[in-house]
């Protein structure tokens, strides 16, 4: 046994303990909030830690099959699936929406492009005013509710954040080319190549609902925006994701809302982002070859985002690091970031793929984000491995 494999060994444990101790402070500070991370290093499990409780009160604790609702990373798994599909020959980006689905080209959406649709420059951000949780959970009500959607800028000029809009319009289009619903797609062509089948759901099982964190805290208070505030639109007030409220109940979780409601381990999203990367994950297994995965990483989109009204840099579906962001600012990195400090994603320079996640929904922890704290340890202490 060498001296370099004895250092390599030390230094991964060290990364172990070391996330360890710090998911462990964080769940000291916010009684009732729970943590996993997971990260992939040259397609190897290199970090598997969790803690904190999977419930308000702290009956149950988090382990490492504790399940977490993925809010916008779910939009990672969304943006993978349609990848896969592309580079079957069942999609094309410059293809029109309404070439596969003739129904959505309806009141000026007619030349709306794939493209488009996950670059979030389609220009139908906006949720129905009178949408609720009920009708959000309702596959064939949603479809008709995207029909119906005008578009509010001409698509392609511009980006803003579709938030919700994303996972039906990508879901209906891909399951209309394929044949299959799009929770059959992700469960057929990501979870059983990856072996993840019980560790990553769109559409849970009952099985899996004794394992889901519940969510706690609250979030973006939206309720409080100006009424002309798309971003009021976009996630309207009934939908925001609180403690006690119906994101906790089991018909929600066991629905399809894709840009929001994939339910997943940590561990399970990092290996998604690993199987992308370099030779693959767990002795090469990749999902997407590396030209696919090339131009979906690629820069498509940059700007100022319409909605969130913050500076953006998108790839295919994902989203593109920037300087001082929990990716790390590699403009190689790729990925998306969900409410409560949560992130999956990949950094092919590094041969990296990391997930955080937690069940607290708590805006202005700024640099004490979870996903920012986690994310900068992690590459921290994988740079001592490599020197």
């Amino acid at each position: 046994m060498t001296n370099s494999f004895i250092r390599k060994h030390q230094n991964l444990v060290d990364l172990q303990n070391h996330v360890q101790q710090l998911l462990d402070e964080l769940a000291e500070d916010d009684i009732g909030a729970g943590f996993q991370a997971a990260a992939y290093w040259r397609g190897e499990l290199v970090l598997n830690a969790f803690s904190g409780s999977a419930d308000s009160a702290g009956r149950r604790s988090v382990d490492s099959d504790t399940l977490f609702v993925l809010q916008s990373c779910s939009k990672g798994i969304v943006s993978t699936a349609i990848h896969i599909l592309v580079q079957q020959g069942k999609l094309a980006y410059d293809e029109r929406i309404s070439h596969y689905w003739p129904e959505f080209g309806a009141n000026g959406k007619e030349k709306i492009t794939l493209r488009q649709a996950l670059t979030h420059t389609a220009g139908v951000p906006l949720m129905p005013t009178y949408a609720d949780m009920r009708l959000i959970t309702d596959w064939r009500a949603m479809v008709s509710e995207m029909e119906k959607l005008e578009p509010i800028w001409e698509p392609g000029s511009k980006s803003g954040y579709h938030g919700l809009t994303f996972g039906w319009i990508l879901g209906e289009t891909a399951s209309r080319a394929d044949g299959r619903t799009f929770a059959q797609i992700v469960h057929d062509e990501i979870c059983k190549p990856l072996g993840i089948e019980k560790d990553l759901y769109l559409s849970a099982s009952s099985e899996a609902e004794s394992r889901i964190a519940q969510i706690s805290g609250e979030a973006v208070p939206i309720a409080s925006m100006p009424d002309d505030m798309l971003f009021k639109r976009v996630l309207p007030p009934a939908l925001v994701p609180v403690a006690n409220s119906e994101w906790n109940s089991p018909w929600f979780h066991a629905a399809a809302v894709p840009a929001v409601n994939v339910v997943a381990t940590a561990q399970a999203l990092a290996c998604m982002y690993a199987s992308l990367i370099g030779q693959g994950v767990d002795g090469g297994r990749r999902l997407l070859e590396p030209a696919s995965v090339v131009e979906a990483t690629s820069l498509h989109f940059e700007g100022i985002d319409e909605v969130a009204l913050a500076p953006i840099k998108l790839g295919l579906g994902y989203s593109l690091s920037q300087e001082g962001d929990s990716m790390g600012g590699n403009p190689m990195a790729f990925g998306y970031a969900g409410l409560g400090g949560m992130i999956g994603y990949a950094d092919p320079s590094k041969s990296l793929a990391v997930a955080v996640l937690c069940n607290r929904m708590k805006v202005g922890r700024g640099k004490r984000s979870p996903d920012r704290l986690v994310s900068d340890l992690i590459r921290e202490k994988l740079s001592n491995v490599e020197s």
